[in-house]
């Protein structure tokens, strides 16, 4: 691609803010994005701007109306390898919590043998409850299947032959270990809160893969101090990097720096894509993969 046209990186080791993308945007014909915040401000900005190749899922950080008006494509990358590198991770996550894996690290680090207060449980018999049966979501459902797990769901837009569909209030009172994979829409956002957490069994599990604002927070921080949630993990943050969060400071939380989808054969596979989406857009003036906005 250095070859076709100059090429510039993000260079700071994190995502750039609005104001910084503001003042850079119009220099661009295509951008490869991360959770970069592609606001109106952002987008009436960019004049030159053919298209937003989202390295990625999902694209709630991009303001889709505002780039139809201007008449940017936007793409993301929704690809097979992405979507195990999730679910593997989630699995790996909910392994980790039952386990205590994390704490008990943290805790012998610190000089402790206090083995007897990390009693974990066997996932064999759990009843395993994903939000979300899109395509990371079944791939999750399969691995703790194999587990010996019971598995429902719910998902108002999946009819599913392999598992159970619940409704929300039945899957928070009957899961032991819930997984939450959901995008961030109007629908989802605060979908949950404690009208759905306080029903979860005392001791019970959640894990979060996809969106951080699907939760209300402060409810969710109610469930972990009545010791509704025994133990959580988070991958996503409302605020990311998370520099204010509250969350961090609870020893049985388990957080990991918005990481599930990064393997080397994810990026392989979404590099590739975006590369192409580029190269469709820019030379050949033709339709790119995954348009989710044009």
């Amino acid at each position: 691609m250095k070859e076709r046209f100059p090429i510039t990186s993000n260079t700071l080791k994190r995502w750039f803010t609005e104001d910084e993308l503001i003042q850079i945007i119009n220099d661009y014909d295509a951008v490869i994005a991360g959770l970069d915040p592609f606001t109106e401000r952002v987008i009436e900005k960019a004049e030159r701007l053919e298209i937003i190749a989202r390295r990625g899922i999902g694209y709630d950080n991009i303001d889709l109306g505002a780039c139809k008006r201007k008449g940017i494509i936007v793409t993301n990358t929704p690809v097979h390898e992405e979507h195990q590198a999730v679910a593997e991770f989630t699995v790996a996550l909910i392994l980790d919590v039952t386990k205590n894996v994390t704490r008990s690290s943290n805790s012998l680090k610190k000089g402790s043998w206090a083995r007897e207060v990390f009693i974990g449980r066997n996932v064999q018999g759990l009843i395993v409850g994903i939000i979300g049966l899109g395509n990371i979501g079944r791939i999750v459902a399969r691995i703790m299947s194999a587990f010996g797990t019971r598995v429902i769901y719910y998902d108002p837009y999946v009819d599913s032959k392999e598992f159970k569909s619940v409704d929300l209030s039945e899957l928070f009172a009957l899961s032991d270990v819930i997984s939450v994979h959901l995008p961030k829409t109007e629908q989802t956002t605060h979908l949950i809160t404690s009208k759905y957490l306080n029903k979860m069994k005392q001791g019970s599990y959640l894990v979060d893969t996809s969106r951080s604002k699907v939760i209300l927070h402060r409810d969710l921080m109610n469930a972990i101090k009545s010791g509704r949630i025994v133990s959580a993990a988070f991958d996503v943050f409302d605020e990311e990097p998370p520099l204010h969060e509250p969350l961090l400071g609870f020893e049985n939380v388990v957080a990991t720096p918005h990481i599930a989808g990064l393997t080397k054969e994810s990026f392989g596979r979404i590099d590739d894509v975006c590369v192409s989406n580029v190269i469709k857009v820019l030379e050949e003036k033709g339709k790119p993969k995954f348009v989710v906005s044009a």
